[in-house]
């Protein structure tokens, strides 16, 4: 029996077809992955906006709780947002005097507080103080960090005249707790500033240009700075005033009005904020040209950036519930 193999023109011609095969499955491959690493792009920028969003309307509703600090005759301040002196934190107990629970801060001034690194031009920021939800024990109470806290009392043999102290030293908070026992609760003050920052990693030779919402907060004797959320390219900020103490916004405005005397021209009188955030996609998407504009309110329109990033506009509206409740009526 005689055995026969292939020709040359056989092989190469199967070759040529084994080629072909290889060379679909590799594009197939490339535009799957391609595909892929798009999907993953597009949900981490929804996920990382969503987030922002989400993050600061939770924290716009908790700003002004003092926990039991009576409101009823309340002075408002609006000390310096990189003081680290607990004597410059806005809390006077005869005077009755109290920091302003949210505070926003435009682009321009952004740029010169020196506790906020390389923050993004044109983007807005927002100051926000309250209590620690969760009391600290006395004795927990470190001296040496210069962390300030405010106490109140449940006692009704504690003098009638003091609502509140504020302080950092352990030795100073002399009010009760209900039962006349022990000490009444101490909170830990919290003062956080939130801002678009140009870079993620700001420093050395890690230093990048991608766009990052950063909390600048205030603790102790220092002013720390956490990157919260990549991608965040712009923040824009609608402050709901309430004029005629109802607890329900009459006006929406990017600012305070500069009229002195006007009541939609105090920071106290901010019951509700609207949250426009810009998310950029953290990779460039190839052949893609953003030639959208987007929405920010008040604040105007972005865009078109002609640039190849994937962009998406993140609303949301968050009621300061420690302002705004004790109005209603």
């Amino acid at each position: 029996m005689r055995e026969r193999g292939v020709t040359l023109v056989e092989l190469m011609v199967a070759m040529a077809i084994g080629l072909i095969v290889v060379a679909g499955l590799s594009l197939m491959f490339a535009n799957s992955s391609r595909s892929g690493r798009e999907l993953e792009g597009t949900s981490r920028q929804i996920e990382n906006g969503r987030y922002a969003a989400e993050l600061l309307a939770q924290e716009i509703a908790a700003a002004g709780f003092y926990g039991d600090v009576p409101q009823q005759g309340a002075v408002y301040t609006e000390p310096g947002a990189c003081s680290t002196d607990v004597a410059l934190l806005g809390w006077d107990q005869a005077s009755k005097k109290r920091p302003v629970a949210l505070e926003g801060k435009s682009a321009s001034e952004l740029g010169t507080l020196a506790c906020v690194t390389q923050p993004l031009p044109g983007s807005a920021g927002l100051v926000l103080r309250r209590a620690d939800t969760v009391p600290t024990a006395q004795a927990d109470i470190d001296d040496s960090k210069g962390i300030g806290y405010v106490q109140t009392s449940q006692c009704n043999a504690d003098p009638a005249n003091i609502e509140y102290l504020f302080g950092s030293q352990k030795s100073g908070f002399t009010l009760r707790n209900l039962n006349c026992t022990g000490p009444g609760q101490v909170r830990r003050y919290l003062s956080r500033i939130y801002y678009v920052a140009a870079c993620n990693e700001c420093a050395g030779t890690a230093a990048d240009t991608v766009p990052t919402l950063k909390r600048a907060e205030l603790q102790g004797a220092d002013v720390v700075v956490t990157p919260l959320a990549t991608g965040i390219e712009r923040m824009a900020v609608e402050y709901g005033f309430d004029t005629d103490y109802d607890g329900t916004p009459d006006t929406y405005r990017t600012g305070p009005n500069a009229t002195p005397g006007t009541e939609d021209g105090k920071w106290s009188n901010v019951v509700t904020a609207r949250i426009y955030v810009l998310a950029r996609a953290a990779e460039v998407t190839a052949g893609y040209v953003d030639s959208k504009t987007y929405v920010l309110g008040l604040s105007g329109t972005l865009g078109p950036f002609n640039d190849a990033y994937k962009r998406k506009v993140f609303v949301t509206t968050a009621k300061i519930q420690n302002v705004a409740g004790p109005r209603e009526r």
